[in-house]
This record gives structure tokens, sequence and C-alpha cells, in this order.
């Protein structure tokens, strides 16, 4: 508070100064004995000299401290420092004199004028700027109910052609959920099934062009463009204003610099990447059930908004594994809802060679459903995969299991969280400061390659 008045003050004192400047002509009193030159100053020629406590009036002002001054019949230019101004006296039965500026005078009253106006004129611009950040926080949770709802009812299609594409990736899985054959008969299906994908790899290209334009393009960006114009209007960092008001005025051309425009940019364009990189690597749309903290800590970015630490921007491998070991995913909400503590991380996941558990060797399949099911993980690395698909006969449900025991998918180009569901209100969450970059980031960059080059 006390720095906000020293501002307010220092404001009203030089903007008071700078009008009371412009107010010419004045009258002007010599305070030593002053020189006066034919031009603004020490190299041009002296016209005359003016003898302490002489008076003259003061026409206009110049460059470098000069003033044109009138005395006598002579027009000439001294220094302003060496002069004492007042206001021109006023004659008789005459108007004011006019000032080339739109000022009267320099008197006191129109000093104390000039603060009164102009310091209520700061006043009401702050105090309206004020409530109207209070009403941006209040309608943060209107427009997060609205954008919600709304989004809700646009996307149903799109999640239908979501599923659409999963089921006609591979229409066969849907007669596998348990396994029913020996091993070499299975082994066998596996290299059929491997072969009649491709015919629907080609017949889905369409789809896939729709759905990566949609969840990239569409929502990502625009959940994004969210989070980055929240950052400006309620910044999450001490540093860029929150919860200083001074310091809110002073960094907010900084936050729209940061967020909206660069990173706003940054977002588009690995939207923009990953949208072409999709049409030809099958990717779906799958949800991820977690807690509230963890959801932040996955997707949050290390080094904006208000998560720190080692452990920020990184997926870790959890606890259960009834499929294998590694991070899971669904493709139903459902049973992300099931998993879930508070909350539903929504992603694009390039899910790789899947395994279809239901003709997996039966070693393999007969550990699923039981406590960290090492094997299907060490089977499935072994053998190529990168992902389990399972029927949890139990529950009902399809669950993808992308296979991992050293935590090689903490930052995968394969996991790209597009927004997140806080399932106590039932709205989409902000993320401070904006998810983590799908490309612009040293260690996706870094396994992109390692994938490329086989590890």
């Amino acid at each position: 508070m006390k720095r906000f008045i020293y501002i307010f003050i220092m404001l009203l004192w030089m903007i008071s100064y700078a009008t009371a400047q412009e107010s010419l002509p004045c009258r002007g009193t010599a305070t030593t004995v002053l020189n006066v030159r034919s031009g603004p100053g020490i190299s041009y020629a002296r016209v005359g000299q003016l003898s302490r406590g002489q008076e003259v009036n003061v026409i206009q002002k110049s460059s470098n401290n000069w003033v044109q001054i009138e005395f006598g019949s002579q027009r000439g230019y001294a220094y302003s420092k060496y002069l004492k101004f007042s206001p021109l006296p006023q004659k008789a039965n005459s108007p004011p004199a006019k000032s080339s500026s739109g000022s009267s005078s320099w008197s006191f009253w129109s000093i104390v004028w000039n603060i009164i106006t102009w310091g209520l004129g700061i006043y009401l611009g702050l105090v309206v700027l004020y409530w109207l950040l209070k009403i941006l926080i209040i309608s943060y949770f209107i427009v997060s109910a609205s954008l919600t709802f709304t989004f809700r009812l646009l996307s149903l299609p799109f999640f239908f052609l979501n599923a659409l594409q999963r089921y006609l990736a591979k229409p066969w899985f849907i007669f596998f959920k348990k396994n029913r054959f020996s091993n070499a008969t299975n082994e066998n299906l596996r290299f059929i099934f491997y072969f009649l994908q491709f015919p629907f790899y080609v017949l889905l290209f369409p789809l896939r062009i729709v759905n990566a334009v949609f969840f990239n393009l569409l929502v990502h960006c625009s959940f994004e463009m969210f989070n980055y114009v929240m950052e400006v209007i309620l910044p999450s960092e001490d540093k860029e204003g929150h919860d200083d008001f001074i310091r809110w005025i002073l960094f907010l051309p900084y936050r729209i610099i940061k967020y909206v425009v660069w990173h706003g940019s940054l977002t588009i364009i690995e939207s923009v990447i990953w949208t072409v990189i999709e049409v030809f690597l099958p990717t779906l749309t799958l949800f991820h059930g977690t807690s509230n903290n963890a959801t932040e800590s996955i997707v949050a970015c290390p080094n904006r908004g208000s998560y720190r630490g080692r452990d920020v921007g990184i997926w870790r491998v959890g606890g259960g594994n009834y499929a294998g070991n590694g991070i899971y995913f669904a493709p139903a909400r459902s049973t992300a809802r099931h998993y879930s503590a508070g909350a539903i991380i929504v992603c694009r996941v390039t899910l790789g060679s899947t395994l279809d558990l239901g003709m997996a060797p039966y070693h393999v399949y007969y550990q699923c459903g039981k406590p960290n099911a090492l094997e299907a993980t060490r089977w499935g690395l072994e053998n190529n995969y990168v992902t389990g698909e399972w029927w949890r006969p139990d529950e009902g449900w399809w669950e993808y299991c992308m296979y991992d025991w050293q935590n090689r998918y903490n930052y995968s180009w394969r996991i790209r969280p597009l927004y997140v569901i806080d399932l106590d209100s039932g709205y989409i969450q902000r993320i401070p400061g904006g998810m983590c970059h799908w490309l612009f980031r040293k260690m996706v960059i870094m396994d992109l390659l390692n994938s490329m080059l086989g590890d």
C-alpha cells in the first residue's frame, strides 16, 4: 500500500509539473546576470544581457532548457534555469492572455487544480481497473462452466468418431476379450491380424484427419489459450502480479507477450505439426484418472506458473498394474473415473504397436488381473510391443497399458495432454502457466530421437 501511495504522489507531481511547464507565455525574472543569445545555445552570438532582477516576457520553450524571451524591442534566447517564472500581469479591461498550450497561467491555484483533476482521473481509473479485475475473477467460474458445457455438446460427434476410429482400426478385437486358444494358434492369429490392419489403416485416413484437426487444433489450442489468457488476467506467479495490484499493472504487457503471444504461438505451431503426424501415426483420445495434485504435477510446465520441482511435467508409473507395469489409459471416461482420485486427464495417445492380450501367450494373459503383472510388461517389451490392450472381465471394460518399468514414458511424445477435468466441480480445470509443450521441450525431443534411433 505504501508503494502504491508513493507511486501515485510521484505520478501526480510529474503530471502537474509537466502541465505547469506548458503554461506560456509568462513573465520571467533573471536570478543573476544572464546573457541573451540569438539562438538556443551558448554557441550562438550574444545579443544582449539581463541584469539580476530584470523582468522579461517568456514567449515559448526551446530545446535543452532554453526559452525565447522578449526584452525591450528585441527577442532572444536565455537559459531557463536562471529565470524565475510568474504569470503575466493582466491589463485593465482586457481578456486574459491565451497561451499556446491552452493553459492561462502558472498560478498556484492552477497547479492545485491540475493536481486535483489529474489525481481524481487516475484514482477513478485505478478503481475501475481494480473492480474490473474482481469481476473477471468472478466471471472465470462462469466462463469455466459455460465453456465446459458448450464443449461437451460440440464434442459429442467427435468423441463418437474417435471411438469409431478405434473400433474400425481392428474390428476383430471385440471377439478376443478372453484368451481361448493355444499359444500356437494365438501366434498365428497375431501374424494374420498384423497384416489385416493395413487395409483398414488406409481406409481410415480421412477419419484420422478429422480427429487430428479437431482434437489438436481446436480443442488443445482453445484450452491452452484459455490458460494463457487467464494467466494474463489472474497471474499465478508472485513476481508477475499475483495478489499485488501494482505489480499486476506493471507486468501486464510482459504477461501478454510471454503467454498469449509467445507460448500461444508455440502451441499453435506444435499442434499443426502433430496434426500432420497423427494423420500417419494412428492416435486416439483417451482418459487417465488420477488425483488433482498428481494431475497438475503431470501436465504443468516446470518453469511456468506456480508449480516447480523435479517431478513437475512428467508421468509416473503408478500402483496396481493389473495388465502390466506402465501408464494406464481408458477409452471410456467412466473407466478413468473409477481409477480417479479427483481428476481426469484427457490425452492424445499414440499407442504404437499394440498387443491384444486376448491373443497373447497364455502365461502372459494369466498374470493379468493380478497386482503387478510384470510378465505382461516383460514379454510385451521383448517382442517390440509398446502397449497392451486388455479386457477387464470383473469390471467389464477395456484398458490400455503403455508398457514401462523404468519410467521411460515420463515425458514421452506418445502422450499429449489436451485438458483436465476436475471431477468435484465437473469443469475443465485451469492449469496455471499452461501445460507443458508437446514438442518444444528438450526431454520430448530427446525421446523422439531415441525412438527414431531405436533407443
